[in-house]
């Protein structure tokens, strides 16, 4: 198999030098039978060559490596692609194919997984999540990034913690990042608190230790699209190629029923109920909800399914358009959003998939929906959220208006 992707017999050689030439061939042939074109196998033969003549692969390949080797060897790449200059840029492939080749191995069981590195104490934190508030796998990642540094800083005795460490690890955590990132580093140390109290680990007047971050609520207004704007990025989309009649599917189920990335990520075939004419959404919290399917949205959907959808195993209602055909992702599906607003050529006041789920929310209250009718199709679980919308409704605040006092002069 690898004479057919690798024709210069200088270059194959090398390959089969390679620590990784014992596999390359049964390597070749799992990535064929996975759909994988010949140019991508070609580049994975030669990211799997370079990967394993570095000091992150195990010598011999019989254990994976662990998540800081591979953060190392991604910096790694980053560093000699960056040399090279743009000429001659890596595609990307270096990373990708090495990650894949570790994984057949895996599979095939010529190498054992890492060991286990998630501290047990985060492991029963995570746990707790799942079971007793629903919480999502990616707010679970997220939490992880900023509580392995606090276990590390801080150690595995709990009991042992003061607020003057939280608190200084807090504020490490949001120097130099934006307001939001800063706000999961918080949230994440106040959530790890709260489980450590529930199970009598640390003393419970550590919850008072985390001091939340200042911030005016609801101050900003909803950044949203004109429905003419909308209407040129959905015309964007080209139905007839594959690509166009996933990205039209994806971008009516934000703009017309407000989902959020992460909701249209999470499809599944059988969440469409074609009989009732409606689809199941879980949230972020697990928690599901019936939406009503619009007739534009589930002819999209059925004509994505129907003429572009891969032929693949997979349950999820959309997948990526190249082997391995596996469900698309969250940040997927706002890179679909950001390359159908640049595609249209429209004004946006951002590139993510969330200004359509704003735009779907203006104008339905400026098609005289209630707040509460607004914040159950959105699924928000405070009304406060919703309220956010009542600014950009000009009509109904000039009728509350107070007139401009005569005696005033205005600057």
């Amino acid at each position: 198999m690898l004479n057919t992707y690798v024709v210069d017999g200088k270059a194959r050689d090398r390959l089969r030098g390679s620590a990784a030439g014992p596999y390359l061939d049964e390597f070749a042939e799992w990535l064929a039978g996975r759909g994988y074109r010949a140019s991508t196998i070609r580049s994975y033969l030669l990211a799997a060559a370079r990967f394993t003549s570095t000091d992150v692969a195990q010598r011999p390949l019989t254990v994976a490596p662990d998540r800081a080797s591979w953060q190392m060897y991604r910096a790694a790449i980053h560093r000699a692609t960056k040399r090279q200059g743009p000429a001659r840029r890596d595609p990307g492939n270096a990373y990708c194919g090495a990650r894949t080749f570790v994984r057949f191995l895996r599979l095939r069981g010529y190498a054992a997984a890492p060991p286990e590195v998630t501290p047990a104490l985060l492991q029963s934190f995570q746990h707790w999540m799942r079971q007793h508030r629903g919480t999502g796998a990616g707010t679970l990642a997220q939490y992880a990034r900023v509580l392995r540094q606090l276990l590390a800083l801080l150690g595995t005795a709990p009991d042992q913690y003061t607020a003057a460490q939280l608190r200084a690890f807090v504020l490490q955590q949001a120097q130099g990042w934006s307001h939001s990132k800063a706000e999961t580093a918080v949230g994440a140390v106040r959530m790890f608190i709260r489980f450590l109290i529930a199970a009598q680990a640390c003393p419970a007047h550590l919850q008072y230790a985390i001091p939340r971050m200042a911030g005016w609520g609801q101050a900003s207004l909803p950044r949203y699209m004109a429905p003419e704007a909308v209407a040129q990025v959905l015309a964007a989309c080209d139905p007839a190629t594959p690509l166009g009649a996933r990205d039209r599917a994806v971008l009516l189920l934000v703009a017309r029923l407000g989902l959020r990335a992460g909701d249209v990520a999470g499809l599944q075939l059988g969440d469409l109920d074609w009989v009732h004419g409606r689809l199941r959404v879980t949230g972020k919290t697990r928690g599901e909800a019936w939406l009503p399917l619009p007739q534009e949205v589930g002819a999209a959907i059925l004509h994505y399914l129907r003429t572009a959808r891969p032929r693949a195993a997979s349950a999820g209602v959309f997948l990526i358009t190249h082997a391995p055909y596996t469900p698309i992702l969250s940040r997927q599906v706002s890179a679909t959003a950001e390359r159908a607003i640049r595609r249209a050529g429209v004004p946006a006041p951002s590139l993510g998939a969330h200004v359509f789920r704003h735009s779907a929310a203006t104008q339905w209250l400026r098609d005289g929906l209630s707040l509460q009718t607004i914040g159950a199709l959105l699924r928000h679980a405070d009304v406060d959220t919703t309220a956010l919308y009542a600014k950009v409704d000009v009509t109904r605040l000039r009728q509350i208006a107070l007139p401009w006092p005569a005696e005033v002069r205005p600057c």
